[in-house]
């Protein structure tokens, strides 16, 4: 019985990686016909990391990227670090993006402004390893894939959609 009741309490649980709000600030935008637009914008995601172990998760490298239509239009990364057992931190990770700088046919930002709104999409990766008793070492790998609908030309989220994931 002792055995089962150590195995539940110690049993690895999913850190969690998920993005709470976003919000878009220092907005520069500039069109001229025809297809000329340049659109420059703050983007501030923020994340919350979560461990909800019996053990500290030691968490390497942590990767956002930030797409738009497919296309890489900006990333962040987060340094390792540990979050304690049962703990959790909120980040505010602020992105500069310059979309012009990073789209090939400036067409599809012109025909988004035109339709009133920015889809954009954020992936987050954050890779780590609980050590239990000192001697276990479980490796866990937490996924976060969001969908952000931006409104224009308020530039304000309007819509935010996010799978998490846990890979043990």
């Amino acid at each position: 019985i002792a055995a089962l009741i150590l195995a539940q309490v110690f049993k690895p649980k999913h850190p969690i990686l998920q993005t709470v709000s976003s919000t878009v600030d220092g907005i520069s935008t500039n069109i001229s016909l025809p297809y000329e637009v340049q659109l420059n914008f703050t983007l501030t995601l923020q994340m919350l990391l979560k461990n909800p172990n019996v053990a500290d998760f030691e968490y390497k490298t942590v990767e956002n990227l930030v797409y738009y239509r497919d296309t890489l239009v900006g990333n962040l990364t987060l340094p390792s670090s540990t979050l304690p057992a049962k703990g959790s931190v909120l980040l505010a990770c602020p992105l500069f993006l310059q979309l012009d700088k990073f789209v090939a046919n400036l067409g599809d930002i012109v025909q988004d402004v035109l339709h009133g709104k920015i889809v954009m999409e954020t992936k987050a990766r954050m890779p780590g390893k609980i050590t239990l008793l000192g001697i276990f070492k479980i490796h866990l790998d937490s996924i976060s894939h969001c969908n952000l609908v931006l409104g224009f030309p308020s530039m304000e989220v309007v819509d935010q959609v996010c799978d998490l994931s846990t890979k043990l």
